[in-house]
């Protein structure tokens, strides 16, 4: 921790010494006006710097730009003949990239009523038209200033209501209670898979995100009652946008830290053209250190690659998308070693997306959008262990491998009927290539191998939906569609209706309520999982397991007062059926708990007689970034309750039953005004993590895991606590920008509980037996230095 702290402030003091004068430093304002629902240029609206008389015309194609606005913070007025006005109180300035701004505007209903409405464009608001509830949006900016969010899109929602995390050591979030497996990712409007590394086979998140700061843009995320167009989730969603590159000039970022080394560069494939392209490559920092150094054994690495290229053309806009992601993780050891640590292992994952996007208008009013993408996860896994009482020999635990290759089309027609009403009708396809494998050795009472996974095969899974959106008057709008279906591999589907109504009242207050019903087909490994009981005959037990029904309903409450201080309160209740549980008497296992497909080894065939309830309420005080200052207070009480095979009902893994979020900062201008400070908190306090009662005796006799039967979940760990710290500072100099920055997650050190183990492996007699019964510590401090320069 000094060795990091020192080097901050060798870094902050060379950035003092060649600081210049913010006064002569300036960068140019850009973006594009369009309609909200058409998405069509609104050519002739005026943009306005507040405070000031500067102000621009949008041209014909809806752009608009400022030549010279001076390093800081500044706002936006952006008014319409025909459409609500609207304001964007805060936007950073900064001397070494462009601003570039997508603004939408909402057409009024009637050009008749002269009551001057003002619509704010804050960094709550989500960018999808059709989403009323349980929706924000991910801002990039605020993503960097969370400490220890290391601007990842799936730590920053850590911070929001009703979302927390299921382990320090992983970005995986659990989202009103449910299995962090209900989350769906998207990218460029279609399904891809988890985006993270270092991820568990069926995981829903991983140790570090693939994605980056530097090519994330208008981006959404959902804890709830999803408009129609999302299918395939039963929890939450992910919605990520890559912005464009820069189509009028070259710019450069690199980035250097804890986390990884990277590089980004975006511009114009030629000078004056339309085209751009945008790119960042990142190396893990461990994974070079590890070139040279052994620490302990331990190799970790990693990269990735974001990249867009866009080309607008007379028959529409094209773009060519991907993200590409490997990292390993091994540990070797040498024969006769001896150590307190026993684990041998080799784990390697490669995520894979690659995609055409094309957008063509019809007319002024409709559009249709396509995306083509075929993406791929490839996962294999190897974990082997020394044991103390054979000399240290290396003998194998398990072995596993994943291949998942999907091929999909996702097509949707978008058209504004008129001022009132827009509809929205899509389809997906989706052709599914995979390979599962999964060995388990066991050596109590003798050695033997059981293979749970062996399968190479195919499937097609089919999805359509509709959405419309009315709005009964200016202050009223109802939004009503369906999601449908079809898994052909065990020929289940689903229909799913949905509803939303959304009333903004007098005194900037808005009540919502939605439902509908969201409906997820298992991981498709679980399918073919095999009862080793039936020996030769490989009985493949779970192949006609149908989706899972989850029936949300939230009621909401938001106020917004004049000093931009933002009250929101959602009440929400979530019915889950047709969960998959162990058909067997006296079993507390349900899909509703798991966090990766490894935790279906030695399960008996399942059913879809399990059931599932969350309830609670979220609270959440925010005030966005404006006048130097932003904070985010939340309290979220739920109840997160399951069924079991024998309709007994208890607490979920993940019930913790109220969580406080408390997340604030503050930034100046310190010396010449070019240089900005910037200290961040976070305090989180929260239920601790449950766990089953192991019953140790009958687990040294069986050589696995067996639990106290009927006491599923009923063991509490200590109520979870954390106070994370960020500091940052950032100075602006002549065509660049520089900002090193120090999070530190865990200040306090404190080592959370994660729960109780029994290894089947070791022990003082033969190979069955050692337990861990101190309990399975958390993460303690974790510093995150960080160097950023925009050029």
């Amino acid at each position: 921790m000094k060795k990091y702290i020192l080097i901050f402030t060798c870094l902050v003091s060379s950035m003092i010494t060649f600081a210049q004068n913010t006064n002569s430093l300036s960068q140019k304002v850009k973006g594009i006006v369009v309609d909200a629902d058409s998405k069509q240029p609104l050519p002739g609206a005026t943009v306005q710097i507040k405070g000031t008389q500067k102000a621009v015309l949008a041209n014909a194609d809806g752009t608009f730009q400022f030549e010279a606005v001076s390093v800081g913070i500044i706002g936006l007025d952006i008014t319409m003949v025909g459409y609500e006005r609207k304001s964007i109180p805060e936007i950073t300035v900064n001397s070494g990239k462009e601003v570039f701004l997508n603004i939408t505007l909402n057409e009024k209903i009637s050009t008749l009523d002269e009551v001057a409405v003002v619509a704010y464009k804050d960094r709550v608001k989500p960018t999808n038209e059709f989403a009323s509830v349980s929706a924000r949006s991910l801002n990039i900016e605020d993503a960097k200033r969370y400490p220890a969010a290391i601007a990842d899109p799936a730590r920053m929602a850590q911070n929001f209501a009703g979302v927390s995390a299921s382990d320090d050591a992983s970005n995986e979030i659990v989202v009103r209670g449910n299995s962090p497996q209900g989350v769906l990712w998207r990218l460029e409007g279609i399904e891809i898979p988890n985006p993270n590394h270092f991820a568990g086979i069926g995981a829903g998140g991983g140790a570090v995100s693939m994605f980056s700061s530097s090519t994330i843009g208008n981006s959404d995320f959902y804890t709830g009652a999803f408009p129609a167009e999302f299918g395939n989730a039963s929890s939450g969603v992910f919605d990520l946008n890559y912005r464009n590159g820069n189509k009028d000039k070259s710019e450069f970022a690199i980035n250097a830290g804890v986390i990884g080394l990277g590089a980004a560069a975006e511009g114009p494939f030629k000078k004056g053209g339309k085209s751009s392209y945008l790119v960042n490559f990142r190396y893990s920092t461990f994974g070079l250190i590890s070139q040279f150094i052994n620490i302990q054994g331990q190799q970790l690495n990693y990269q990735d690659l974001n990249f867009k290229l866009n080309f607008p053309t007379s028959i529409g806009d094209f773009a060519l998308f991907g993200l590409v992601g490997n990292n390993t993780s091994n540990r070797t050891a040498k024969q006769g070693q001896t150590s307190d640590d026993f684990d041998v292992f080799n784990f390697k994952t490669r995520v894979t997306v690659f995609g055409l996007s094309h957008q063509i208008f019809l007319n002024k009013d409709s559009y249709i959008k396509t995306v083509i993408a075929r993406s791929g996860l490839i996962d294999e896994g190897k974990f082997d262990r020394l044991i103390p009482t054979l000399n240290y020999i290396q003998r194998p635990l398990f072995n596993e491998s994943t291949t998942d290759v999907a091929y999909r089309i996702s097509s949707y027609y978008n058209n504004k009927l008129s001022s009132k009403s827009t509809l929205r009708i899509g389809a997906i396809v989706s052709n599914l290539d995979f390979s599962f494998v999964n060995n388990q050795y066991r050596y109590v009472p003798k050695t033997s191998v059981e293979t749970f996974l062996d399968i190479k095969g195919q499937s097609t899974y089919l999805q359509g939906y509709a959405q419309y959106k009315y709005r009964l008057t200016q202050d009223l709008t109802l939004n009503a569609g369906f999601h449908t279906s079809y898994l052909a591999l065990n020929k289940t589907n689903s229909f799913e209706p949905r509803a939303s109504i959304s009333y903004n009242a007098p005194n900037a207050q808005t009540f919502t309520f939605a439902a509908g019903v969201h409906a997820k087909p298992q991981q498709l490994s679980v399918y073919f999982f095999e009862n080793v009981a039936s020996g030769a005959n490989r009985l493949q037990q779970n192949k006609n397991l149908k989706m899972t029904d989850a029936l949300h309903f939230v009621l909401g409450y938001e106020k917004v007062f004049d000093n931009g201080i933002r009250f929101k309160a959602e009440t929400y209740y979530q019915r889950l059926s047709n969960v998959p549980v162990e058909a067997k008497e006296g079993s507390g296992f349900s899909t509703i708990n798991s966090t990766a497909t490894f935790d279906l080894t030695n399960i008996d065939p399942l059913v879809n007689q399990g059931k599932g309830t969350n309830f609670g309420v979220d609270v959440n005080v925010e005030k966005s970034f404006s006048n130097n200052y932003y904070y985010i207070a939340n309290l979220s009480f739920y109840n997160s309750k399951y069924t079991t095979f024998d309709q007994k009902e208890f607490d979920t893994r993940f019930n913790r039953k109220y969580q406080l979020n408390l997340v604030g900062g503050k930034e100046w201008s310190i010396g010449r005004k070019n240089r900005i400070l910037g200290i961040n908190g976070k305090v989180l306090t929260t239920g601790g993590v449950r766990e089953n009662e192991i019953d140790f005796d009958a687990s040294r006799i069986a050589g696995e895991t067996v639990f106290v039967a009927n006491k599923f979940f009923t063991q509490e760990n200590d109520p979870y606590f954390r106070f994370d710290l960020g500091i940052s500072l950032k100075t602006n100099r002549k065509r660049a920008t520089h900002t090193v920055s120090l999070d530190i997650q865990n200040v306090t050190n404190r080592r959370n509980g994660r729960g109780v183990l029994f290894d089947p492996v070791g022990g003082p007699d033969n190979l069955g037996g050692k337990t861990t019964g101190d309990g399975n510590a958390q993460l303690g401090r974790v510093p995150l230095l960080n160097y950023r320069l925009e050029f």
